[in-house]
């Protein structure tokens, strides 16, 4: 992996409506055989780097905190107890589109959900999914990096996969991974039955020990406090004039002389910050990979492919499908509907089952929407698994983790929901019923939670 750039954004680079069908549409997954290579822990503010080969669903908290999932898809192999033990990926990027503006890249994949209000992010962790052919000179059993193949990974505050009217998006953080690891397996052969995908997952740790190189963002700020984050939009630009205007992107107080909420970048008469209308702050992410064709990455003075430093340049890179923690309902139809777990703290709450592409950048500027897309739900039945229409992603965070001050519904309110929920998690025997840390469920545990209950929420 070679160079990393981690931008704080400020503007809004999708405005305007593309006009196109209401329900998204089916597609069917990228398939082929998936090789996990390894897992990458990278602090992009100390440069500290970690490998760990072959492994599943690792995770490691940001540096001097400890840090907790706050928002997060299943990873990996969701159906290796029915006996699928590959994994579905979806290829955003191929390398035969042309005639782009440099760098050549191909569609943006928008993926979004649903979370509280105020959270605070100090790693992220993603996937990706690739044939590139690669080498591994050093014999450390990840590949040495692939010249041009690049990431851009960016969250967006207030949007919830809309096809019209995108103007609520707002951008807090980007970060760009160059030179990404691929396959080296000795075959890139789309004919060669040997040929694999090679599945990389990382961690990126935003925090370093001295507070000089934090650069934890906050999601949904209502007030305009970061918490200490570096970035956040605690500053929005209501009136299109260019300026922030001094509000925060979820701010929902009323405008004494509009009668409108303060931040209303649409004009539309309805609060930004929940456009679904569930309760919870809507975000999203995007991924964008970059081809070797196009860009000189290494600075040498020669396109990447052109310079010898790459094996073959045509090839696929996607991302691993995931889903929320619950539970797949078969409605008989080759559909499927998705009951989300919120009990769980990191269920992703509200995640759709869709998502969103967007065509390269026009000469305005702007992403135009390409379409919406489902895969039908998730169900590991039948002679294959359908997959959810979510990708392999997750946030932590060093705040405090849903249920640790009682609210373990996470809507925000303390009442007899909340306890019931606790309840269904100490049945069922979860760590997450644990309250008092000692790895047994028992009455203590109940005591512990109702204290902490009794206490309230800040």
């Amino acid at each position: 992996m070679g160079l990393l750039k981690i931008n704080a954004l400020a503007v809004c680079l999708c405005a305007g409506s593309v006009v196109g069908a209401e329900e998204p549409t089916r597609l069917s997954p990228s398939v082929g055989h998936v090789e996990t290579v390894a897992h990458i822990y990278y602090n992009v503010a100390s440069g500290e780097k970690v490998v760990t080969l072959f492994g599943e669903d690792q995770t490691a908290p940001a540096a001097g905190f400890s840090s907790s999932p706050v928002w997060s898809t299943m990873e990996s192999m969701p159906c290796a107890e029915q006996g699928f033990t590959t994994t579905y990926f979806f290829g955003v990027d191929d390398n035969t589109d042309v005639g782009y503006s440099l760098p050549q890249s191909g569609l943006s994949l928008l993926d979004y959900g649903d979370i509280v209000t105020d959270t605070l992010v100090d790693c992220i962790h993603i996937s990706w999914v690739t044939d590139h052919a690669d080498v591994d000179a050093d014999g450390d059993g990840v590949g040495d990096g692939v010249v041009g193949l690049s990431g851009e990974w960016t969250i967006w505050d207030a949007d919830n996969g809309r096809e019209l009217n995108r103007s609520t998006r707002l951008p807090i953080v980007s970060v760009l991974l160059t030179n990404l690891p691929a396959d080296f397996s000795g075959t890139n052969d789309p004919s060669d039955p040997k040929n694999t995908f090679a599945r990389y997952s990382m961690d990126l740790d935003l925090t370093a020990s001295s507070l000089a190189s934090n650069l934890m963002f906050e999601i949904g700020d209502s007030d305009g406090d970061l918490q200490g984050a570096a970035f956040g939009n605690n500053n929005v630009d209501i009136d299109g004039d260019g300026i922030g205007d001094g509000f925060s992107v979820a701010d929902s107080s009323i405008d004494p002389a509009t009668g409108l909420p303060f931040v209303d970048r649409n004009l539309d008469g309805l609060p930004d910050n929940d456009l679904d209308g569930d309760g919870l702050f809507d975000w999203a992410w995007t991924v964008r990979f970059y081809q070797p064709g196009s860009g000189d990455s290494n600075q040498d003075g020669v396109i990447d492919d052109l310079d010898g430093d790459i094996a073959d340049s045509m090839r696929l890179i996607g991302v691993n499908f995931g889903a929320p923690e619950g539970t797949a309902i078969d409605l008989g139809d080759d559909t499927w509907e998705w009951e989300i777990d919120t009990s769980t703290f990191d269920a992703g709450r509200g995640s759709e089952d869709r998502f969103a592409m967007y065509f390269p950048p026009n000469g305005n500027g702007d992403l135009v929407y390409e379409g919406g897309y489902f895969f039908g739900g998730f169900a590991c039945s039948g002679i294959n698994y359908t997959p959810y229409a979510s990708f392999e992603f997750q946030l932590l965070s060093p705040g405090t983790p849903i249920g640790e001050c009682g609210d373990f519904n996470g809507d925000g309110v303390l009442n007899f929901f909340d306890i019931s929920a606790y309840l269904v998690l100490y049945n069922e025997g979860s760590p997450h019923a644990d309250m008092n840390g000692d790895g047994e469920l028992n009455f203590f545990d109940i005591s512990a939670f109702l204290g902490i209950y009794s206490a309230g929420c800040p």
